[in-house]
């Protein structure tokens, strides 16, 4: 038998009896009236330029020549300007006769344009003597401090837009995390640690006194991880910020689209060492999976220098993690020198796993030898879902 036709009759065994496991699970049980529809996520991330650089009709009929699905496509980036509307309308149009869904995505911890206008709303980095910083200094780099007052609003602002002028299936959060441990040091989170009993002064001479120690050497993170009083207020803080703006979202889409899917680009840290992560990114997976309905781990084997099973490994830690309501999808890597087979190697070692939920980027780094791999398997998942 063909090397070809058992990858397909692989497929075909393990989507049957997930099936089986998801039906067994539903049967006797009364179905939700508000519960969404569960298909598998096969999909691409997209930058918003791809729609204007090769026109909405031929990246429509190139999704629906490979059974793509889902669409992550990108309407607000670190810029800060939006897709335009025009475009947009007619992709989501389009989109939809073949099927396809478009989840819009938002950068929310960058936005060049926002701090074109607010220059006072930079991250601070912790204090660095050595470069002649005693106390936290500005970065100016268009990372905004998502404590800086009307931040949270402008974002909830921009998403209302989204959600009641375009037919979407979904919203997509990316970048709603901390960068790292070292940022954030601004006045407003230094005011709200102190509110809540955190010796913010003691915070700072850590990297006063031995910044390569503690900043270098990840001397904070080990302060977290046994427990330090003042570093687990400072962590909590941060990740109870990064809650609180996937809250209002959540609330604002219940508010106007409530059936659409709520998701969110995560670090794939969070799934495989969540203490070191809080301490980096305060993004964690267990405590937002309870609003998010998928949970997307940017699990690039590449970048992190791992081989390609390693976004199943990521995908199977997360599932432990969040809650049975919240869905992982891997999110697989097709560019810096991926080659077909590697992605190849991504997608069936997810589908050993039972994970048909995969979400790819990206749609213009793909080329077609990994088309062709992507066309295969999306087809025999499409195909035996019907």
């Amino acid at each position: 038998m063909g090397e070809k036709i058992m990858k397909k009759y692989f497929v075909l065994i393990v989507t049957i009896l997930a099936l089986f496991v998801s039906c067994s699970k539903k049967a006797g049980s009364v179905t939700d009236p508000n519960e969404k529809e569960e298909t598998n996520i096969k999909g691409f991330w997209m930058w918003g330029s791809t729609l204007s650089d090769q026109g909405t009709d031929i990246v429509v009929q190139k999704l629906a020549d490979n059974f793509a699905k889902d669409v992550f496509l990108l309407v607000k980036g670190i810029a800060g300007t939006k897709t335009s509307a025009t475009i947009l309308k007619d992709f989501i149009s389009k989109a939809h006769t073949k099927d396809i869904k478009i989840h819009l995505w938002y950068v929310v911890n960058s936005d060049d344009k926002f701090f074109s206008t607010h220059p006072d709303a930079s991250i601070y980095h912790c204090p660095k003597p050595s470069i002649g910083y005693p106390d936290p200094y500005p970065m100016n780099d268009g990372r905004i401090n998502p404590l800086y007052p009307g931040y949270k609003q402008y974002v909830l602002d921009n998403i209302r837009y989204f959600l009641t002028n375009f037919d979407c299936d979904g919203i997509h959060l990316d970048y709603i995390r901390y960068s790292h441990f070292v940022y954030s040091f601004d006045k407003y989170h230094l005011q709200k640690a102190d509110s809540l009993g955190c010796n913010t002064e003691r915070l700072l001479n850590f990297f006063v006194n031995n910044y390569d120690y503690y900043a270098y050497n990840e001397g904070f993170v080990d302060l977290f991880s046994s427990g330090d009083t003042d570093v687990v207020k400072w962590v909590e803080l941060r990740k109870n910020v990064v809650y609180d703006y996937i809250s209002s979202v959540k609330d604002l889409i219940n508010q106007i689209k409530p059936d659409i899917l709520f998701s969110a680009s995560f670090m794939p840290e969070g799934a495989t060492d969540p203490a070191w992560a809080d301490s980096y990114y305060s993004q964690n997976y267990t405590l937002n999976s309870s609003l998010l309905d998928l949970i997307i781990p940017m699990s690039y084997f590449k970048d992190y220098g791992k081989n390609t099973d390693w976004p199943k490994t990521v995908a199977e830690k997360a599932i432990d993690l969040v809650d049975s309501s919240c869905k992982i999808a891997p999110g697989l890597q097709c560019y810096n020198g991926v080659t077909a087979k590697q992605l190849e190697e991504q997608i069936v070692s997810a589908n050993e796993a039972g994970l048909f939920d995969m979400v790819i980027f990206r749609y213009g780094a793909a080329s077609e030898e990994q088309w062709a791999v992507i066309k295969e398997y999306f087809k025999d998942t499409d195909e035996n879902e019907k």
